[in-house]
């Protein structure tokens, strides 16, 4: 089974990091509905921000679904139907904020991605929020075959990510990534030692992963659309 197309898409300073500055979130989400997907590939860390974490009482309950909040004014017309999975690999179970998460307008559904580690009461309380969890590798998420499975499974073609440098390292050092999308800001980054656009899990090949320019797109303000595309498949492993 051939592997879905991913793209690793992430608004950076000219410095490289993805902290630091004011981000145009508007914009970079505007640019991130061109690229059709079946699935949105989340970093754990990233996955964290959609809210506080329930609490140990509600973590052990069966409640229904959270009602969805509206698409924000103005992106109605950008969503596509069907919209994307929600994918987040998470073996060691850390997001336990999973009612807000639900409760985003932005995908049709979530899959957890687990390794044979996962804790069982993760997997027990992903069972009572009703939210799927698709196993692949022993003491972390093997990617490569998580993006096959999620192709036999659910028809997954073309992924984009949502995370920021420990998933596109992982990515990129499997050889999992077909194009790298960048939305280079004009500023440098007030945090020197904030986290960069990738960060490998392990050193690359003296010559560093070459990638091939592909198109650009400037903006009045200075700031640069940068694609790249890097043409390998391969396997590796997150979470």
């Amino acid at each position: 089974m051939d592997r879905p197309h991913v793209v690793t898409y992430n608004e950076v300073s000219i410095d490289g990091r993805v902290v630091g500055f004011d981000t145009h979130p508007s914009r970079y989400y505007r640019l991130g509905f061109r690229w059709h997907c079946d699935a949105i590939l989340m970093g754990s860390t990233t996955a964290l921000a959609f809210g506080p974490p329930e609490s140990a009482a509600d973590q052990l309950r069966s409640l229904p679904p959270p009602e969805r909040v509206p698409v924000v004014p103005g992106f109605a017309s950008l969503v596509t139907e069907p919209r994307p999975l929600l994918v987040v690999p998470d073996s060691r179970g850390a997001v336990r904020c999973w009612r807000d998460a639900l409760a985003q307008p932005w995908y049709r559904s979530v899959v957890v991605l687990v390794s044979r580690s996962t804790p069982a009461d993760y997997r027990d309380y992903l069972d009572r929020r009703g939210i799927e969890h698709l196993e692949a590798g022993d003491d972390r998420v093997d990617l490569a075959t998580a993006l096959e499975r999620l192709a036999a499974t659910h028809g997954v073609t073309a992924v984009r990510t949502d995370g920021g440098g420990a998933l596109n390292g992982a990515l990129l050092a499997a050889d999992l990534v077909d194009e790298i999308a960048l939305l280079l800001e004009p500023v440098v980054s007030s945090d020197p030692g904030g986290q960069g656009v990738v960060t490998l899990p392990h050193p690359a090949s003296p010559g560093g992963i070459r990638l091939r320019l592909s198109d650009v797109e400037r903006f009045d303000d200075g700031a640069l659309l940068l694609r790249y595309a890097t043409g390998t498949r391969g396997g590796g492993t997150t979470g």
